[in-house]
């Protein structure tokens, strides 16, 4: 979080191993059928080492996806377990499925869970979000669990990201619609002829830098002018929500003051706000 460098642990292919519980996190990945949750956890699996690369779930190789009828049907039936270690942690990935027919493998998930991924479609409308993904929502908020919400489809987006955003802050946030703000802004590369502009990077609004991939390499370079701008508000806005969750009574008072807060600094309480179940961030 906050992009700060990260250690993946153990090879690919190996389960990474914890020799006390307070080494162990279980993340459960909350969200409709077809919201990308076990692309997701592939995606995470490789970043983390465990995996050389991700499967699909087309062909039927995911590694969260095992069962043969998953392979036929293209999506999950039951909760799946994919351990990876990060950090010197081993994080449970628990992948669910979206289909309320399988609500139970969803309830045993967020009993086993420390924090929740709720993932949102930006390939269906903004109004699509499920009444029952919005009911675990407010579930996990009664407990105080940590959430956060990842944004995927974004090459296929039909409701731009910003959009939304917004309505997840009004869905997820509606207490407190400055609790659900972006960490990171998509950037896109040109429209292609199917008519959608594929995601090239993102831009870390804390940080102010741009992580490229649009050579399939990450590279790292300063924002362009029209980035700039973006930034501005979207940072402004998420640094006023870190502020409003701060332990530091006086921060507020000093960078509505025009003092320069240290990236440190909100890293820090952004933090904190999330695992006390405060502050839930939009990522891409």
């Amino acid at each position: 979080m906050g992009d700060k460098a990260h250690t993946p642990a153990g090879a690919a292919g190996r389960a990474p191993t914890a020799d006390r519980p307070s080494e162990v996190r279980n993340v459960v990945l909350v969200g409709h059928s077809g919201a990308g949750k076990t692309t997701l956890v592939e995606a995470l699996a490789q970043t983390a080492g465990a995996l050389g690369r991700p499967g699909r779930v087309e062909d039927g190789a995911t590694v969260s996806d095992h069962d043969e009828i998953e392979h036929r049907q293209h999506r999950s039936v039951q909760l799946s377990l994919v351990p990876v270690g990060w950090d010197g942690f081993k994080v449970n990935l628990l992948d669910t499925p979206g289909y309320a027919d399988f609500v139970g493998e969803l309830r045993a998930g967020l009993r086993a869970a420390d924090a929740a991924l709720f993932v949102v479609s930006a390939a269906q409308e903004a109004d699509a979000v499920a009444a029952s993904t919005r009911m675990v929502w407010e579930e996990c908020a009664a407990v105080g669990m940590p959430r956060a919400i990842v944004v995927t489809h974004l090459d296929t987006a039909r409701t731009g990201f910003d959009e939304l955003t917004g309505v997840c802050a009004g869905l997820f946030g509606h207490d407190d619609p400055d609790a659900v703000l972006p960490l990171y802004l998509p950037v896109h590369g040109p429209e292609g002829s199917d008519g959608h502009a594929p995601a090239t990077g993102l831009i870390g609004l804390l940080s102010q830098r741009v992580h490229d991939y649009s050579t399939g390499e990450r590279a790292e370079r300063e924002p362009d002018d029209a980035e700039r701008e973006a930034i501005a508000g979207a940072r402004a806005r998420l640094i006023e929500g870190i502020i409003a969750e701060s332990e530091d009574e006086t921060l507020m008072d000093r960078y509505l003051g025009g003092e320069e807060i240290d990236v440190g600094t909100l890293v820090g309480d952004l933090e904190k706000a999330v695992a006390r179940g405060g502050f839930h961030p939009v990522l891409a």
